[in-house]
C-alpha cells in the first residue's frame, strides 16, 4: 500500500530544509549550485528503471521550471512554490535525511516520499509549466 504523505520524522527534516530553501532562494548563486548539484546525482541514478525513472524526469522538470523562473524566462511561479520545491531538492541532495539515502531503497523511497508528496501538493504550478514549456520550447 502506498504512503499518503510525509511522516512526522520526515516533515522534521522537511522543515529545516523548508527554513534554508527560503535562504536559498534569495541567493542566486546558491539557487544555481543547487540545481547544479541536483543535476549531477540525476545523472548518477539515470541508469535505473521503473519509479526511480519517473522521479528523475519529475526532478527534471523542477529543475527546468526553476531554472526558468530564476532566469525571467517564466514568471508564474509563485513564491511558496518555489521555497517548497527548493526545499524538496535540498532534502532530495541531502544524504543523511529521515532516512539515509546510504541505506539500500530505504533512502531512495524516503526521497520519493517528499518529492512525490510535493509533486501532488503543487500539481497545478507543475502543470501550468509544463503547458508553458510545452507551447514555447515545442519542435
Amino acid at each position: 500500500m502506498a504512503k499518503a504523505g510525509p511522516n512526522s520524522k520526515e516533515k522534521h527534516y522537511f522543515e529545516k530544509f523548508k527554513n534554508r530553501a527560503t535562504r536559498i532562494v534569495q541567493d542566486s548563486d546558491a539557487l544555481k549550485a543547487t540545481l547544479k548539484q541536483a543535476s549531477e546525482k540525476l545523472k548518477a541514478s539515470e541508469t535505473d528503471d521503473g519509479l526511480r525513472l519517473k522521479l528523475i524526469e519529475y526532478v527534471k522538470l523542477v529543475i527546468r521550471m526553476i531554472t526558468n523562473s530564476v532566469n525571467g524566462n517564466y514568471n508564474q511561479l509563485p513564491w511558496q512554490t518555489l521555497v517548497m520545491l527548493v526545499a524538496g531538492l535540498i532534502y532530495f541532495l541531502t544524504p543523511v535525511d529521515a532516512i539515509p539515502d546510504f541505506i539500500p531503497i530505504a533512502g531512495f523511497f524516503d526521497d520519493a516520499t517528499i518529492l512525490i508528496w510535493l509533486g501532488k501538493s503543487f500539481q497545478d504550478d507543475l502543470t501550468k509549466y509544463k503547458d508553458w514549456e510545452d507551447l514555447n520550447f515545442s519542435e
